[in-house]
């Protein structure tokens, strides 16, 4: 906990370097002072088939997914974190967006280590 949850167009492979791009978004989530590093979980996935608005040949999202607790500045500024890391890598990109969920402690279940 949290999970970044990058999606992308896979025609974006082509101009970016996704291994770069997840790694800055892990590093963006780790500056914002809001997660011990060792919990921050970020993944990209690629999808062939989308559309994207009527001009949209490619987007970059990331959904954040966090437990309750923190304030609506605190999740902003973690938005606006991630939307900026992004942006480094969306030259040309007309759809970049950023969404950050709250997940509810009560439904959330996970393994740690022993």
């Amino acid at each position: 906990m949290p999970h970044l949850i990058i999606e992308y167009a896979k025609n974006l492979e082509d101009r970016i370097s996704v291994a770069a791009l997840v790694s800055s978004a892990q590093e963006a989530m780790n500056r914002s002072g809001l997660f011990a590093s060792h919990t921050i979980k970020t993944r990209a996935s690629a999808y062939d088939q989308f559309i994207a608005g009527d001009q949209g040949d490619s987007f970059i999202h990331a959904e954040i997914r966090i437990l309750q607790g923190r304030s609506a500045r605190e999740r902003e500024a973690l938005s606006s974190a991630v939307f900026n890391c992004l942006c480094q890598f969306a030259d040309g990109v007309p759809a970049v967006s950023v969404e950050v969920r709250e997940m509810d402690a009560s439904c959330y279940s996970k393994r740690v280590p022993f």
